[in-house]
């Protein structure tokens, strides 16, 4: 997606695929897929600054970006629900920008096996089987802060070049950090799908070239 044409055939690449006997819905690995296609495009013509980084810098950006999403969620947890909400929005766009950085195909890593007919089912699903029992308004914060800390510590040790499994902490945090914004935007009956979309849009509209981005793809 970059311009409105082609976010329109980004929406319908996430619903319909060509199969041997025709045109078929997407299956939710599918739609994973095109969401991290999407997103890919995305950022290679709007953050090419970050894109153009080393993989292992690129990873320190988001983690980064995660660490202040950790402090948003805090300060708006009790008091201030949009915030939040667009937080995670933004949250689940920075771990698909970190899951396409290593080369982590969602759908599959995740195992996605599900009668599900679609994403934020298969997100409903994913809190129905993850969710603690009991009410416990802490348990998001915890866990974000918790993969947020183990994915801080995966960068540091790749700078100090240290005798730890930085790669598997790299992609076993990314996962663990996506699911559980999954997680929260279902309790919240958010369509992240859409929301992320309309977000990326926002962010496009601001630079200085997205008439000449929008131009040179749909011509």
């Amino acid at each position: 997606m970059v311009s409105q044409q082609t976010l329109e055939k980004v929406r319908q690449f996430s619903n319909v695929a060509s199969g041997p006997e025709g045109p078929r819905a997407m299956t939710v690995q599918e739609q994973l897929l095109a969401l991290q296609w999407s997103q890919l495009k995305h950022d290679e013509l709007y953050h090419k600054e970050i894109t153009l980084l080393p993989v292992a810098d690129r990873m320190k950006h988001f983690a980064l970006h995660m660490a202040k999403y950790l402090g948003y969620f805090a300060e708006a947890m009790d008091s201030d629900s949009d915030r939040f909400e667009r937080t995670l929005v933004d949250a689940f766009i920075i771990a698909l920008a970190a899951a396409n950085t290593l080369s982590l195909d969602l759908g599959k890593v995740l195992q996605v096996e599900t009668a599900a007919l679609n994403f934020q089912a298969f997100a409903a699903e994913l809190a129905m089987r993850c969710l603690p029992r009991g009410e416990d308004k802490t348990w998001f914060l915890r866990q974000f802060a918790r993969y947020c800390g183990r994915l801080a510590k995966a960068c540091e040790s790749l700078d100090h070049v240290e005798n730890y499994p930085f790669r598997e902490a790299m992609r076993d945090n990314t996962i663990d950090l996506f699911k559980l914004v999954l997680i929260e935007a279902s309790i919240r009956n958010m369509d992240l799908m859409e929301e992320s979309r309309s977000r990326l849009q926002g962010i496009e509209a601001k630079s200085i070239f997205h008439r000449q981005y929008t131009r040179s793809i749909d011509s």
